[in-house]
């Protein structure tokens, strides 16, 4: 597939191979450990009695948790200067680009368009050569659409269930992984449940989706 950045991939040629779909925050790019610190450099702290960010940011000034539309407006600060922040899981590229041997691969972060070009820029710099969609739309929705008139075989990976189960409704033939490479993160995200496969790190889901296509090709 062409190397591109886009807001909905209606540009994208889909072709016949598997598809592999991948999130980017947590996922190609470390968040947490980036977003933490960025927090801190900014007079707050995060800190995760739940999986979510809203209700977990704290001030540092009063130890007061900051209300939800503050939480928003740090993370589209973060998303400004991300560049300067997050930097990729250590295995991801290697991985993904081992794995075009037998699939294509897609990047599907969701974000505000307005960070697309700053989020390509940041993956492009860490050798990440594959195109790149940003929406805030539901991502089943998003890959629906992209995938109605030549439906591929389709992995999906993502950090955040919910994005799972959005792919599997909307496309239920797809594999769809749950990857939670941070042990704490993990054990505060929720239970991986079927059609989901949960994967804890890039080695296991690559022999994941190894075996997928193997079976199913």
């Amino acid at each position: 597939m062409t190397c591109l950045a886009a807001e909905t991939g209606e540009d994208l040629d889909i072709g016949a191979r598997p598809l592999l779909v991948v999130d980017v925050d947590e996922v190609v790019l470390q968040f947490v450990a980036p977003f933490k610190a960025f927090l801190r450099a900014n007079g707050h702290a995060l800190n995760l009695e739940t999986f979510s960010l809203n209700g977990n940011v704290i001030s540092l000034a009063d130890g007061r948790r900051v209300e939800n539309a503050r939480v928003a407006s740090l993370l589209s600060a973060f998303y400004d200067q991300q560049e300067d922040w997050q930097k990729p899981f250590a295995a991801a590229r290697e991985t993904l680009e081992d794995l075009t041997d037998i699939a294509d691969v897609l990047l599907l972060t969701a974000m505000p368009p307005t960070h697309l070009e700053k989020r390509r820029r940041l993956l492009s710099r860490f050798g990440f050569a594959f195109p790149l969609i940003a929406s805030e739309k539901p991502k089943g929705e998003v890959l629906r659409t992209l995938c109605k008139t030549h439906p591929p075989q389709l992995i999906f990976v993502d950090d955040m269930l919910y994005n799972c189960r959005s792919v599997s409704e909307c496309l239920p033939d797809a594999l769809t992984i749950n990857l939670l490479i941070n042990d704490d993160y993990r054990a505060l995200a929720p239970k991986t449940m079927p059609p989901s496969v949960v994967a804890t790190g890039w080695d296991h889901a690559a022999a994941i989706i190894r075996r997928h296509v193997a079976d199913n090709g």
